[in-house]
């Protein structure tokens, strides 16, 4: 919801700009914003940092939970890791943030990280999967609010303990940004807390 919240009050405060929005993983757009072709990401914040020629500014602390769809045979139910694990999952490659979060939910436990029988990363193609198999996937309730109260999905398990991500925006370091891109800066750290 951040990112058209934000896009949506600044074409309204500066309706004659074009915006362009690119969707992609951080290593598909790293290398375009690094060239000046992308002005700035947003999405899950990389531990260590991408480089020195990049800087990133935290938004706000995302806490997953665990989503499956609206009729999963766990919905309503106080269900331990050992039982979400017995389950197939979709979840995003190994190496970002989400992953690595999943994968240390089960690390902590003790437990053995579940097959992942389909990787991904694109929400729509999860939010599919989910509603037509007994699949979970680990997934910020922001990215399916629309989906959870139209009863398509349902939380399946509450955000696990301390497991959370870093959402904000990678810029290059040194970036100048003009007075429009400032603005829109501040709409998304505006629309972030709100």
């Amino acid at each position: 919801r951040l990112l058209p919240k934000a896009v949506t009050e600044f074409h309204n405060a500066y309706s004659g700009v074009e915006i362009r929005i690119v969707e992609g993983s951080h290593a598909e757009l790293i290398e375009p914003l690094r060239d000046g072709e992308l002005d700035l990401l947003v999405g899950a914040l990389r531990e260590p940092g991408p480089g020195e020629d990049v800087q990133q500014k935290l938004l706000f602390e995302d806490h997953p939970v665990v989503i499956g769809r609206y009729d999963h045979p766990l919905r309503g139910q106080h269900n331990d890791l050992e039982t979400l694990a017995s389950y197939p999952w979709t979840i995003a490659a190994p190496g970002t943030p989400l992953r690595m979060r999943w994968e240390q939910m089960f690390q902590a436990a003790g437990i053995g990280c579940p097959d992942v029988p389909i990787e991904c990363g694109s929400v729509i193609t999860i939010r599919q999967i989910l509603l037509e198999s007994d699949f979970l996937t680990l997934l910020s309730p922001d990215q399916v609010a629309v989906e959870l109260e139209a009863d398509w999905l349902s939380t399946i398990g509450g955000p696990p303990e301390g497991l959370h991500r870093t959402i904000g925006v990678t810029t290059r370091s040194g970036w100048m940004p003009t007075g429009m891109q400032q603005d829109f800066m501040q709409i998304l750290e505006k629309a972030a807390i709100s």
